[in-house]
């Protein structure tokens, strides 16, 4: 069931990567359908991981990234762009459930001490700018002070964690396939 529920193009891509052969043609408990097979390999065709069923270089680089590939294609291109720190938290936040806590009763609150970071136009360097907000205050408070800063504002401490965590493990993957943070933009 859970190959029912998934993104077909990462399956795709990591059975690709290590050796299991074609999608439609693995032996499933229950089977994807051929639509959603055909659209997993359009989509790595698009992002240049897969070509006539085999890994492009690209793709094997794609395939060690722990993230969706729309999200480690961006990765990947940030590198070209010189925008790597930036790209990294935003995947990383893309690919957990949104840290920001609204809770009914106190929603005009939260959302006051979220705006704070808001970017006008861009509400991917609206997480960048929460990302920042965040590493400066985990590096000035205790892990208490810390857990409790998050509460009063209104942000889910295990959801920014797995935050930290995915960005960290992100970079560290990222680099071993040459994407790496540089210049100013290189802190953690």
């Amino acid at each position: 069931p859970e190959i029912l529920r998934t993104n077909l193009a990462s399956v795709i891509l990591q059975m690709t990567a290590i050796g299991l052969g074609d999608v439609a043609g693995f032996p499933f408990l229950e089977p994807p359908e051929k639509a959603s097979i055909r659209d997993g390999y359009l989509l790595l065709e698009e992002l240049a991981a897969i070509s006539d069923q085999r890994l492009t270089k690209l793709g094997r680089k794609l395939a060690r990234l722990p993230v969706d590939p729309r999200l480690g294609r961006m990765v990947l291109e940030a590198d070209r762009q010189q925008c790597v720190r930036e790209v990294l938290v935003i995947a990383s936040a893309l690919s957990i459930q949104d840290p920001r806590e609204r809770p009914d009763d106190k929603r005009e609150k939260a959302a006051e001490l979220h705006n704070r970071f808001k970017v006008e136009g861009s509400d991917f360097l609206t997480l960048v700018a929460l990302w920042d907000y965040l590493r400066k205050q985990q590096r000035e408070l205790s892990g208490n002070q810390f857990r409790r800063m998050c509460r009063r504002e209104f942000l889910n401490y295990l959801r920014v964690r797995e935050w930290m965590d995915l960005y960290s493990q992100l970079r560290r993957v990222a680099g071993t396939v040459g994407v790496r943070p540089g210049g100013e933009d290189s802190h953690p």
